[in-house]
């Protein structure tokens, strides 16, 4: 399989697994109007249509009805076989391999790791990323999207769109607070704010974003 054979989930998952899928299918669904951001880090289907296996994935995590948070939707995507179907693709070419249970424990806990020949090929798609396939599942894809695939959410060009799909959603203020909410979303990419966002988000800890994951703010779907 040469480089130009790849698609935009193949190129991510060899070079960061499942969790780079899930990570670069959010920024091209929402890129092409497929999924919204209701809230920074809260997201939801509007365009349910899909055609590439992993979209349709992701796109069942996210739902239609209500809001999810990433960690909600790769939590939901654990066991979907069809985020598992690059890495059957790849290795099956020779670029990927799987580990063993003694290298996982040692290193990021990955299931797999690229081959030499799948290093060289990720080492030629970031210094021609024009060399990557055009279109994915018939609908052509981001820069963005395949800068995040080769390395990473913090490659998003946008950091303002990286903080709305990727940063956790805020603790419910209470209401007794008399601070409207659009208010505080308003604030969320005010520099001043960032002292704001850090207590918050110490106060809420896991407890908070377990409240919102569960029957507060993240609800609904299919």
């Amino acid at each position: 399989m040469t480089t130009a054979e790849l698609d935009l989930y193949e190129i991510a998952f060899l070079a960061g697994g499942v969790d780079r899928v899930i990570d670069t299918a959010l920024v091209a669904l929402v890129e092409s109007g497929r999924i919204r951001v209701h809230a920074p880090g809260e997201l939801a289907v509007v365009e349910p249509g899909r055609s590439h296996p992993v979209e349709g994935a992701v796109m069942d995590a996210v739902g239609t009805h209500g809001h999810r948070s990433v960690d909600t939707i790769r939590w939901r995507l654990a066991d979907d076989a069809r985020l598992s179907e690059p890495g059957t693709s790849l290795a099956a070419s020779g670029l990927l391999r799987r580990r063993s249970r003694l290298r996982r424990r040692r290193s990021s806990g990955s299931a797999w790791s690229p081959t030499s020949t799948g290093r060289e090929t990720l080492r030629r798609l970031a210094d021609d990323p024009g060399a990557a396939r055009v279109l994915d599942g018939g609908h052509a894809f981001q820069v963005a999207a395949l800068q995040v695939a080769l390395r990473g959410r913090e490659a998003l060009p946008d950091p303002r769109s990286r903080s709305e799909i990727f940063e956790r959603p805020l603790p419910p203020l209470p209401r007794s607070s008399g601070m409207d909410r659009r208010i505080r979303d308003a604030g969320l990419h005010d520099p001043g704010h960032a002292a704001f966002r850090t207590q918050h988000g110490a106060i809420g800890g896991a407890a908070a974003i377990g409240f919102l994951e569960g029957g507060g703010g993240d609800g609904g779907g299919f």
